[in-house]
């Protein structure tokens, strides 16, 4: 089934992030939006959220859909521990050892066994945003919106991070809109990749990358292409 943003203009202070902008969204796989700083990124997800309202336009497949977000800043609860965080986004409807379990499964998905009962201040940057990706997977929604939640982080650390939110992606094969400026990221993560122009933004170029998500190299020949051509696309846009 096909979401859609259809026809949609937003501005800030009269300058235009958007003018009569549309584009098609897949369930069920990882589209990827790549564009440059500024180009209205963080907008377009916080509109499919339903936490910004476009001054004209309209979204339709989205109306019965739950969000959980991942940030760049983890955000968790400080007062809760790992498992507490994970637990407190699950539904209601779990009994409390169902929501131990589940929360314990996640909890191994992101490797971080034998860390259940420490609390965020005790825990590494990178150890966080596990918690953050389990959480919003422990969350009953449909769609998972992440906003550049990889940027800051070095290379090693992010590789691992692709590799941890591929492991529990594929255990769950919910729905994600992820905004990203670094186009590896888009190339290890996406099924689909969409570029946006500067703004007023407008759609540039419209990749499907068929490999298994998590299974990615950037030394495969046609990820090698695909990244020059994503490069060429967004260098066009400088």
């Amino acid at each position: 089934m096909r979401m859609q943003v259809k026809n949609i203009s937003k501005s800030y202070n009269g300058n235009p992030l958007y003018s009569d902008f549309s584009m098609e969204l897949s369930e069920g796989i990882i589209t990827c939006i790549l564009g440059p700083s500024g180009c209205g990124k963080t907008t377009l997800l916080n509109i499919i959220g339903k936490l910004i309202t476009p001054d004209s336009g309209k979204l339709t497949g989205f109306d019965d859909k739950l969000f959980s977000y991942i940030f760049q800043d983890p955000r968790l609860l400080p007062w809760k521990t790992v498992m507490g965080n994970i637990e407190f986004v699950l539904s209601r409807n779990l009994s409390s050892e169902e929501r131990k379990n589940q929360a314990e499964r996640l909890i191994r998905l992101v490797e971080l066994e034998g860390f259940a009962d420490y609390y965020p201040s005790q825990l590494s940057g990178g150890m966080r945003q596990r918690v953050s990706i389990a959480r919003a997977f422990a969350c009953p929604s449909d769609v998972i919106l992440m906003d550049e939640p990889l940027s800051g982080l070095d290379i090693a650390l992010k590789q691992n991070m692709i590799r941890w939110f591929s492991k529990i992606w594929k255990s769950d094969k919910r729905t994600v809109i992820f905004v990203t400026h670094d186009v590896d990221e888009a190339l290890l993560l996406g099924n689909e990749i969409v570029v946006l122009s500067q703004a007023p933004a407008r759609i540039v170029a419209h990749e499907n990358i068929n490999e298994p998500v998590g299974n990615r190299s950037m030394e495969e020949p046609h990820l090698k292409k695909l990244r020059q051509l994503l490069l060429n696309a967004l260098g066009q846009l400088n």
